[in-house]
């Protein structure tokens, strides 16, 4: 079908009007406020967020519940960040949706492509007449699009660090206090393991909100056998849990979800069943060949560390070319200071399709301790990686590592 309406979004800026969630409010009330309609998970942090929102959004299926899925970013287009129990919206019904959000808009100050996206997004889910909507935020909390909403059903605070400093603050406890945003008065709280600094931010604003917290007691977690296949482990009184994700912190990560399931009441079988079903595509996701591929969306240092110690615990001792593309706006440099330690050679690239985007060149620049090429084109950059055997770790940018994904399974 004609796709020319994903322009009302693709053509708009990240930012269009200053923080706030004046204008998100008007367009949903002029939409009839399909927002308090869905009963909603809504889940902040730095790291982790999607994971924990797709591993839900599992949990939920396998209980029977049709659930939708609201997450960002995209990996090849703006559709993939609506779903609807584990399916993509389809691009008729995106197109009618987009129609009615285009209509509303009229008059206002124009909405960025997150509001506009977070509408249409609230707007199916209604429609679709969704039984819970796991709701990821796209930058923060407290400002946050689709913090209009007013009485979650469980908000989730995942790993919190330093990233988008420019917006959101250059502390651990100014970024907590934003994303500690989407805690309301009497809704209940999980928290994820944190630095003191943003846990003492967390328990102060529950503390005030009388909302419950529920904290991930990272002494319960008992790791278990892990392979390129997935892994296994164990959180308190439940034992040997299997999840598809690779790495320690997605077990991490997939006990929040435990204590959510818990606090819907979600039955230990439908629990195991979602979490070993889970998928999160580019989240160290193995896809084997010759030479294998790790691909991982790691775009700050806090991302950088949980790739490096997974590299650390599936491929031990091995060293990887490196493919590496980044946003000039992120602390680039941190991430390249933890893995070029563990690379064999860096093949860089600019990210496509993106004004943020930062040139290849520059990026090799940077590279101080092994060989480093640059390549024009992400087909270029295969030809490159195909140079030698080595397994290649491809990391830096979601905007790029979707379209690497979708090359290598064309392939």
């Amino acid at each position: 079908m004609d796709t020319d309406f994903l322009q009302f979004y693709t053509a708009t800026p990240k930012f269009t009007h200053a923080p706030g969630l004046e204008v998100i409010r008007e367009l949903c009330a002029r939409l009839g406020n399909p927002q308090r309609a869905l009963r909603c998970i809504h889940i902040a942090g730095t790291n982790g967020k999607g994971s924990c929102a797709a591993m839900t959004a599992a949990v939920l299926r396998a209980a029977g519940y049709r659930t939708g899925l609201y997450t960002s970013p995209d990996l090849t287009g703006p559709w993939e960040r609506i779903k609807a129990d584990g399916v993509d919206i389809n691009l008729s019904d995106f197109a009618a949706v987009t129609a009615r959000v285009q209509a509303a808009c009229a008059g206002l100050d124009e909405p960025s492509f997150f509001e506009k996206m977070t509408a249409a997004a609230f707007l199916w889910f209604a429609e679709s007449r969704c039984d819970y909507v796991v709701l990821e935020t796209g930058l923060g909390g407290r400002l946050d699009a689709t913090n209009i909403i007013e009485k979650p059903v469980v908000s989730i605070i995942m790993p919190i660090g330093l990233d988008h400093t420019a917006v959101l603050g250059d502390t651990l406890s100014a970024i907590a206090g934003e994303k500690a945003g989407i805690i309301k008065p009497g809704c209940p709280v999980v928290c994820a393991p944190q630095e003191s600094e943003a846990l003492a931010v967390i328990r102060a604003r529950c503390a005030s909100a009388d909302a419950p917290l529920h904290e991930v007691d990272i002494n319960k977690l008992t790791p278990g056998p892990c392979s390129l296949a997935g892994q296994r482990f164990s959180y308190g009184d439940l034992a040997d849990v299997d999840i598809g994700l690779l790495g320690r912190h997605q077990a991490e990560n997939a006990c929040a979800v435990l204590e959510t399931a818990r606090l819907l009441g979600i039955s230990e079988t439908d629990i195991r069943t979602g979490l070993a079903t889970a998928k999160w595509p580019c989240r160290f996701e193995y896809i084997p060949g010759t030479p294998p591929f790790i691909l991982d969306g790691a775009h700050n240092p806090h991302g950088a560390a949980a790739l490096a110690a997974g590299l650390g615990t599936y491929l031990p001792g091995q060293r990887c070319a490196m493919l590496m593309g980044a946003m000039a706006d992120k602390d680039w440099r941190g991430v390249l200071r933890l893995m070029e330690p563990l690379a064999a050679r860096f093949i860089c690239v600019t990210p496509d399709d993106s004004p943020r985007a930062l040139p290849a060149s520059e990026l090799a620049a940077a590279v101080q301790s092994v060989p480093v090429q640059t390549a024009d084109s992400l087909r270029e950059a295969l030809a490159l990686c195909r140079e030698h055997e080595e397994p290649v770790c491809a990391f830096g940018s979601l905007y790029y590592i979707g379209h690497l994904r979708k090359l290598l399974l064309e392939e």
